[in-house]
């Protein structure tokens, strides 16, 4: 979801499918990976009706749930598609275009605030095993990783093993204090 001409995907991995979304459908064009393109503003129609219930194995979306209007609406929609074990995960950092912000994430003054607001957004939307990754090795990042935050969820129960991965640190609580 709010895809554009790169899924930034691993370029070894193989997909079946690949469905993007967006805003620009030309730039989606763009992205070679993708099977399936759509356009749709999910701020005035929240509504996958295109995906069968259960049709999806997962759904991602980088730096975008900042700007939903209604998150938990379109996360409910999300958990729909997912069939038993689907996973939904939702990347942000601190950056945002401010004026496109809702303000419940602009109001949110640090790290573990915003990630708690979007754990909540899972949790309401009926998500379980949600958890929060604050730290993803990567070639090129620097000794602590990508600036990045992901909140994990999965449709009904998380496969055996999904979350045990060593490039990943998991939040297992957060303070208050500087970002987070």
């Amino acid at each position: 979801m709010c895809s554009q001409h790169d899924s930034h995907l691993p370029s070894d991995v193989e997909y079946n499918s690949l469905t993007v979304h967006g805003m620009n459908f030309v730039e989606l064009m763009a992205n070679q990976r993708a099977t399936d393109r759509f356009t749709q503003n999910f701020n005035s129609d929240t509504s996958l009706a295109r995906f069968a219930d259960g049709s999806l194995d997962a759904a991602l979306m980088a730096v975008s749930i900042q700007y939903m209007q209604s998150p938990v609406e379109l996360l409910r929609e999300v958990r729909r598609t997912l069939r038993p074990g689907g996973v939904c995960i939702v990347s942000f950092s601190n950056r945002m275009f401010f004026t496109k912000a809702i303000d419940a994430w602009r109001s949110c003054k640090s790290m573990s605030s915003l990630a708690n607001l979007v754990k909540g957004y899972f949790a309401d939307a009926g998500f379980v095993g949600t958890r929060v990754a604050n730290r993803v090795a990567a070639d090129g990042a620097g000794p602590l990783g990508d600036p990045f935050v992901a909140v994990v969820g999965f449709r009904d129960s998380a496969p055996e093993g999904a979350l045990q991965h060593d490039e990943i640190s998991w939040m297992p609580g957060m303070s208050a204090g500087g970002i987070w």
